[in-house]
């Protein structure tokens, strides 16, 4: 008989359910979802391979619950942040933020395209979880647009722009380049919307600008790897 985790059924339910996700995020921050097993995830659970199947039919069902959940605690976690915000510019700064910190948190292998290595109808459901969040942008945005904060422009073309400069970064563990590398995107990209200069300084450069700065081109003429790294990658 498989070993029960918690003192009730229920609770065994959500904590094997819990180390499953767990387990998929970890394995999928180290290597491409299409070369992950069930029998990895069980083993990295630490739970048995029946009690996965008991769960899920699949790495794609389970992928989909592991995304279902993600983005309802995001979401929860933007509305509940923005919730005594008036400012369109604060607010954009709180989602930019937000969505850096938990994305990171959350974060996948570079390179991913998880929608190529799942079932159409699959594919189309990850697009699903994905407008949930574009949404409260696409509101920020908007209401941006009303108060004449930004100008006039296409909305789902802003977010799919700043969702594309988020998706290419990924957060330093030391605090302070961190905070300058959250400080230098949010300057990016409320100047690149339009908000004043006045209300978005540049930040000074740090340490971490001068570590990323590119090197002089070789005698040959090719460029350094700074130059064609993919501003949309990890």
């Amino acid at each position: 008989m498989p070993k029960i985790i918690g003192t009730t059924l229920s609770d065994h339910r959500e904590l094997t359910k819990t180390r499953l996700f767990d387990a998929l995020s970890e394995l999928m921050s180290q290597q491409s979802f299409d070369t992950i097993t069930m029998s990895q995830i069980a083993r990295r659970a630490g739970v048995g391979r029946t009690a996965v199947y008991n769960h899920f039919a699949d790495k794609e069902v389970l992928l989909l619950a592991f995304m279902r959940q993600t983005t309802s605690e995001f979401a929860t976690h933007l509305r509940q942040a923005l919730a005594d915000q008036d400012d369109p510019v604060a607010k954009l700064r709180i989602y930019l933020h937000s969505h850096l910190e938990l994305t990171d948190k959350f974060h996948l292998a570079s390179g991913i395209n998880l929608r190529s290595q799942m079932s159409a109808t699959n594919s189309e459901q990850l697009h699903e979880h994905a407008d949930i969040v574009g949404q409260i942008l696409r509101d920020i945005l908007e209401e941006a647009m009303s108060t004449q904060v930004i100008p006039t422009q296409d909305p789902a073309l802003l977010v799919a722009l700043i969702h594309s400069t988020l998706a290419g970064q990924h957060l330093p563990a030391e605090r302070k380049a961190r905070a300058a590398r959250i400080a230098t995107v949010e300057t990016f990209v409320l100047r690149a919307l339009g908000v004043s200069p006045d209300l978005v300084p540049v930040p000074a450069p740090t340490d971490e600008d001068d570590a990323l700065a590119p090197t002089q081109p070789h005698a040959s003429g090719s460029r350094s790897s700074a130059f064609l790294r993919c501003p949309v990658r990890h």
